[in-house]
């Protein structure tokens, strides 16, 4: 069966409902807290940083196509295991992130319905149960599904930055550096949150047509819309001082719609996040889910995920532990009385790992000769010189790793034949 249903429009939709998502309804609010004015050098930073990253993924995609994505490239350049700890990282940082999604789009719906006030919780649960059946349904229907859900947070970023541009005040900028320089660092931590994404669509290397030139046009078409977004947005949510308190910091493109243009419009708002949120988790759910059963056939993971399907090629299986996954992580935010924010540490603390050994990585497969190793060096660089700003919140990969050791000691025996299978594919 053809699973090659991924074109170049549909894998820039891919690309834009990844990254984009949740991070560009708050992200920008919270990192102006954080930094002030000066969180905008913040987000020139990352945005450079992430064009030789999103470069270096795509041409290792296109190289090596698996549904292990990341973890395959550092499982051919350092061994079996440290790949698998990269896909355990990916998965972990995947199904949390998909929590903070949810809640993220869930939370503008609420704000802007006051029938909803106080049902968070139950439409981040509708928002995971919609994307799992979109991908149920199959990637050629996750494809097309991105690409419209893409197109209306395009719409709806556009038109708040059109609205909201002639509301800036200068004096807004003043003070630029209110928190010192190590804040710049400690906003750049949270934005990777935003960025993350160019991994999850190396799962879906092998679903595209012409793979040896639509996945890297994709990628580097994604990142040059992708980063003047994020700039103007950053650049409209200072000069309009949307940031410093809870509403802001969880809905400022509301906040922004409302104020502008009047209610009608904030409500408009929270029905889009909610569309938006649904296209981001079906998008990842997509890319963990072919994760899932790369980890599953090579004994990263039990075998009985590793099922698919007979009629769509589909590991289903790997679907429904997804969404289940991620439907705990919104339960369990619920009981613990956590937001989005208290979580974020995980995934990125997780994620920058996994850009860091996949450049690694990159830096092994490919020679001096290509480009991509050199954007692969840089991107190196980078990210390692982002660590120290992680502070203590770098124990999260330390307490996975550990989790890893533990199931690869206690994991059935029979599940040793899977490594083989793995060499087999990848010679």
């Amino acid at each position: 069966m053809n699973n090659q249903t991924i074109g170049l429009y549909q894998g820039i939709a891919l690309y834009i409902a990844a990254i984009l998502g949740s991070g560009v309804l708050f992200l920008s609010s919270v990192t102006a807290s954080i930094a002030g004015p000066a969180s905008i050098m913040s987000w020139i930073i990352v945005i450079l940083m992430n064009i030789p990253i999103a470069f270096s993924f795509g041409y290792l995609a296109k190289l090596y196509p698996d549904a292990g994505g990341a973890a395959t490239f550092v499982r051919k350049s350092f061994g079996y295991h440290l790949g698998n700890l990269v896909g355990w990282f990916y998965f972990v940082t995947g199904t949390i992130g998909q929590t903070i999604v949810s809640l993220t789009g869930a939370y503008y719906l609420c704000e802007s319905i006051s029938v909803l006030n106080g049902k968070t919780i139950y439409m981040a649960l509708v928002i995971l149960t919609l994307a799992g059946i979109f991908n149920y349904l199959g990637v050629k229907t996750s494809g097309k599904v991105a690409l419209f859900l893409s197109s209306c947070l395009l719409f709806l970023l556009v038109t708040t930055v059109v609205i909201t541009l002639p509301k800036i005040s200068w004096g807004n900028f003043t003070p630029f550096m209110p928190n010192g320089w190590f804040s710049i660092g400690s906003a750049i931590t949270v934005i990777f949150w935003a960025f993350f994404g160019w991994e999850a669509i190396c799962n879906l290397a092998k679903n595209f047509k012409k793979p040896e030139t639509n996945i890297v046009r994709s990628t580097m078409i994604s990142a040059g819309i992708i980063g003047v977004l994020f700039l103007i947005l950053s650049f409209v949510t200072i000069g309009t001082a949307t940031y410093g308190n809870t509403e802001s910091n969880l809905s400022p493109i509301s906040i922004m719609m409302g104020e502008t243009v009047g209610l009608n419009a904030k409500l408009l708002t929270g029905i889009l996040a909610f569309i938006i949120c649904t296209g981001t988790c079906n998008a990842f759910f997509a890319s963990l889910t072919q994760l899932g059963y790369s980890l599953s056939r090579d004994g990263a993971f039990p075998k009985y995920f590793a099922s698919v399907d007979s009629k769509s090629g589909l590991p289903k299986r790997m679907v429904v532990f997804v969404v289940f996954i991620a439907m705990g992580g919104v339960l369990g935010t619920s009981v613990l009385s956590l937001t989005f924010e208290d979580i974020l540490f995980i995934p990125t603390s997780l994620g920058i790992l996994v850009y860091i050994l996949s450049m690694a990585a990159g830096l092994k497969l490919m020679d001096k000769s290509q480009i991509a190793w050199w954007t692969s060096l840089v991107s190196f660089i980078s990210c390692v010189l982002v660590l120290p700003f992680f502070k203590l919140y770098i124990i999260v990969p330390a307490i996975i790793t550990g989790l890893y050791i533990v199931y690869m000691i206690i994991r059935p025996k029979k599940n040793e034949v899977e490594q083989p299978l793995y060499q087999k594919i990848n010679r």
